[in-house]
């Protein structure tokens, strides 16, 4: 008397998987590792026993009216349209993004150039204004010679001007 697992009710023989022997033995699943004349079989017996499951399911589906069926499909590729048109938008800002940080950075160094003549503009205007204070000292300086040299010049002529007096009156 040989016992019969549930696992291995209505496993089919190697003529019913229309295989030899060694042919079926040598056939594995590779995410399971098990014989597939083992796996099968217990496939078929999850399905019998999530039946009732599946039933209600398929009614489910079917019971969806047809015209829902393809408003919701309608929907669906619309959303897909949607969703290329805002992956395309995003590529464009990332390009407009990229191109704005290479302009900040133009801007950058254009400021650290400008920064770098407006110091030597200030140097240059420093440098001017020190001259132009020498100038103007120096012109201050002429300017009270020459009202010094005008006042000799004026004593001068009145002394001349007196001696001439006293010789024509003697």
């Amino acid at each position: 008397m040989s016992i019969i697992f549930p696992s291995q009710e209505g496993t089919p023989t190697n003529r019913e998987l229309g295989e030899g022997s060694s042919f079926a033995a040598s056939r594995i699943l590779p995410i399971t590792g098990e014989p597939l004349h083992r796996t099968i079989p217990l496939l078929a017996a999850r399905l019998v026993r999530h039946e009732d499951r599946l039933d209600a399911i398929a009614t489910l589906v079917n019971n969806i009216p047809n015209e829902q069926v393809e408003i919701l499909s309608a929907e669906v590729g619309q959303l897909v349209m949607e969703n290329l048109e805002m992956g395309n938008m995003i590529g464009q800002l990332q390009i407009q993004f990229s191109e704005a940080m290479s302009f900040i950075g133009i801007l950058c160094s254009a400021n650290t150039v400008t920064k770098d003549i407006m110091w030597d503009i200030d140097q240059t205007l420093d440098t001017t204004r020190a001259q132009v204070m020498a100038l103007r000292s120096a012109q201050q300086e002429a300017l009270a010679k020459e009202r010094d040299r005008n006042l000799v010049m004026e004593t001068m002529a009145a002394k001349i001007m007196e001696l001439e007096r006293r010789l024509n009156d003697k």
